[in-house]
Parts: structure tokens; sequence; C-alpha cells
């Protein structure tokens, strides 16, 4: 279950490399795929190349460490200055009905960057010849205020229907991942069927229900939340009212992985109920013991950030600047930096913290070779 996370989706590439060394060759270690926001981007390319797991993960790789910024939405003069003027009148006479503007930024360029990085045609032949079981996209509805999971796999996989989240049987396509990567008020929402759709971490309060929906037992979850508030500047920042910028980056981090982190406690807590019970009253549950592993950054993503955002644009540095989300912890530049030097920092601190805890990744696979 990849989370998440904005340009910060980099540091799942190098936890996935660390498990591609791992595994070895051959095909994917992941019967299931669940991928939201910019994770549903990683989930749509892994799923479409699972029939060699380590050669897609390091295309993959390549893909991400060449990343710029204006592969993602556009940085241009003339349209950033359009869309701040745009918004300046907009507020300025109260609005223009619906001439007024969707979003902060404009995500054309990624429209085209999934249509030339992934084939989504090739999901279907994964399936088919075995090496795939379902790949889901979470995306959220702003005509009924649901998490709708779009998931592929075989016809008899269940749809599902519980509180504020659906399944739906579907094939996915870049609609369906540009509309889970719609971050609500900087990128626009996408059209999806007859309805449009947001950021798919806006809703879904139970992160881990649709690998488990789908039949997983065991989940290895990559998040992309630090632990820099917790452990660092705390006393610092006790006394001081917060900035724009604070509260935005406070925003970005509850949308993205506060209902992961409660989810995956959540699920350790029916665990432990389960062990609790005699074989007989558990198989009485409809619940079932599964496993699940959470690999996050162990270092501040937003200091990493810090070191690298003299290489946004100095259009988006201009916008940032304006709301008020420069500086302040560096926590919003860390969710829309994405240029090299800042990927690659992230790759490269994925791919430690994963080798760190090689020998809990080693037995999650069932592997029994453990790199040097």
């Amino acid at each position: 279950m990849l989370a998440g996370g904005g340009a910060r989706g980099a540091y799942q590439v190098g936890v996935l490399k660390a498990v591609a060394e791992l595994w070895g060759d051959g095909p994917n270690p992941f019967p299931v795929i669940c991928g939201v926001s910019v994770g549903s981007i990683n989930a749509a390319y892994l799923a479409s190349r699972t029939d060699r797991f380590s050669v897609g993960v390091a295309d993959l790789e390549k893909m991400w460490a060449n990343l710029r910024t204006s592969r993602i939405y556009r940085t241009d003069v003339p349209t950033v200055t359009a869309t701040a003027l745009h918004w300046l009148a907009t507020l300025t006479v109260g609005g223009f009905g619906k001439g007024n503007p969707l979003s902060l930024l404009r995500n054309g360029p990624l429209v085209e960057m999934l249509n030339e990085t992934i084939d989504f045609e090739r999901i279907a032949q994964c399936l088919t010849d075995g090496t795939l079981e379902a790949l889901a996209i979470t995306a959220s509805s702003y005509a009924n205020g649901r998490a709708m999971t779009f998931f592929q796999g075989p016809a008899d996989l269940p749809e599902w229907r519980r509180a504020r989240r659906d399944g739906v049987h579907c094939q996915v396509t870049a609609e369906h991942v540009l509309a889970s990567a719609a971050l609500p008020v900087i990128f626009p929402p996408q059209k999806v069927g007859e309805d449009y759709y947001g950021d798919g971490s806006l809703r879904l309060t139970a992160p881990l229900s649709p690998a488990i929906h789908l039949g997983a037992e065991r989940i290895l979850v990559v998040g992309t939340r630090d632990r820099g508030v917790e452990t660092g500047e705390v006393e610092a920042r006790r006394h001081r009212v917060p900035t724009l910028g604070d509260i935005a980056g406070h925003m970005l981090d509850l949308l993205f992985n506060d209902n992961l982190n409660e989810d995956v406690e959540r699920l350790r807590r029916i665990n432990h109920t389960l062990s609790l019970l005699s074989p007989e009253k558990a198989a009485e549950s409809p619940l079932r013991t599964i496993d699940v592993l959470i690999v996050q950054p162990s270092q501040d993503i937003g200091q990493i950030a810090r070191k690298h955002v003299k290489e946004i644009p100095w259009t988006i540095k201009g916008l940032l600047r304006g709301a008020g989300a420069w500086g302040s912890g560096w926590r919003v530049p860390s969710y829309l930096l994405f240029e090299p030097g800042f990927c690659g920092e992230l790759i490269d601190l994925g791919y430690q913290d994963a080798l760190m805890r090689k020998g809990e990744i080693a037995d999650f696979l069932g592997v029994r070779t453990v790199l040097a």
C-alpha cells in the first residue's frame, strides 16, 4: 500500500528499490497493489510491470531521479502570472461564477507524463499472466463525499460499500490516477465518468481497507510522514503563533498520513484482540489476522527540502512566498519539490531506511537471503 505525499513519493521508490534487491529477479512479490494520491502513480506504474518487478522498480527510479517540477505542473511565467491575476481578480470583485479559478496550479504536464510512462493496457496482461491479482486506486468524490476505490482484477472480485467508502470494479486508466492525485485547491478536480474527484487521501479514513477487501493477508505500507515535528523543534514552536505555512504543513500531514497511522494502529489492536480468542471463537468472527509492516522516513523531510528549495522554479517560489508557505519548517515545499536533487535524496533515504530493516522486510517477503 503506497500512501500519498506529493514529491515525497520519491521516498517510496527507494524503499521499493531495497525490496527489489531483497526479492531478486522474477515476477512481482505483491499480488495486490494499492495506491492513493502520488502513491497511485507508483502503484499503477508497478502494476503495469509486474512480470519483471526489479526492472520495473529500476525504471521507476530513473523516472523519479530525472523528474522536474515542470513535468508535473505548469511553472512558466505566462501561466503562473495568469493564474495569480485570475485569483486576484476573483477575490477583488467577489467571483465570476463559472469563470472562477479551480486551482492554484495547472497539472497538464502530469497528464502527458502519465500517458507517456505508464502502459495502462499492460495491467490487463499482467492480470492475465498471473503476476498481479488486483490494482486499486482511490479517489475522493466531490459529488457524494465518499472515498471511491477503483480496482481492476478478476471479475469475481466483489465490490464493497462501507461507511463513506466504496469499491468499484473497473479498468484503471490515467483518469483514475489523475483523480487520485488531484490535491484540493492545488490541482483542479478530475472528471471520471459523470463525477468529479479529488485527492484520494481526502476521504480515505481507512487506507488499509482496499487491500483487505481485495484479499491481502499481509500488507507492506510505505508512508511519507517523518517524525520531525514529534522529535525536534517542539519547544521552539510552542510559544509562537503558527504561520500560514505551519498550518498548511499540518493540514498536508493530516491529509496524507494521520488516517494511515491510525488505521495501522487499529489493525494491530484487532490482531491483538483476535489473538486472545480461542480458535473456535475466532472462527466465528468475520475479522481475520492481517500482518502489517510500515516503513516511513527516519529523517525530517522538511529539513531535506530546505537544502533543495533553490531548485524550485522562481515562479513557484513567488507563489509560496505570497501564500505564506515559504520557510516554516519547509513542509509545504517538500510536497511540491519535484526536482532531481530532492527526489534523489529521498530515494536514497528510502533505500537506506529499508536496508536498516532488511531483516523484517525479508521475513515479510519470505526470503532467506538478506543483503550484506
